[in-house]
């Protein structure tokens, strides 16, 4: 996938957004972007560990919410907002953060 587009046709320009009237986070959240992303991070973590604890998930399962945890937190540092690669490259790292999860629900389902 990546080899087939450049960085440039991912565009994550707010000015762009805004001047196609795309309703994007960046413009909601504004100036407020990382305080939202902190939020919505926290509820994200502790709607896994709930549903973790719900479904009687084993120690891996809750090892995987705090690696989870801890990718949000460096993606949280380490986005600048007013950067496109630097975006792209946040936005990219979320697909790990989906493996953190998926590897394991699955690894703590396979041994439990």
């Amino acid at each position: 996938f990546e080899d087939d587009y450049g960085e440039d046709d991912f565009d994550q320009d707010k000015e762009d957004d805004a001047l196609l009237g795309v309703g994007s986070s960046a413009l909601l959240f504004g100036g407020a972007t990382r305080r939202w992303l902190v939020g919505l991070y926290l509820a994200a973590i502790a709607l896994y560990a709930t549903s973790g604890v719900l479904t009687g998930a084993g120690p891996v399962f809750f090892a995987g919410v705090a690696a989870f945890a801890l990718h949000l937190y460096r993606q949280t540092v380490r986005a600048d907002f007013d950067d496109a690669a630097s975006c792209l490259a946040v936005f990219k790292s979320n697909r790990n953060a989906g493996l953190i999860l998926f590897a394991a629900a699955l690894v703590d389902a396979v041994f439990r």
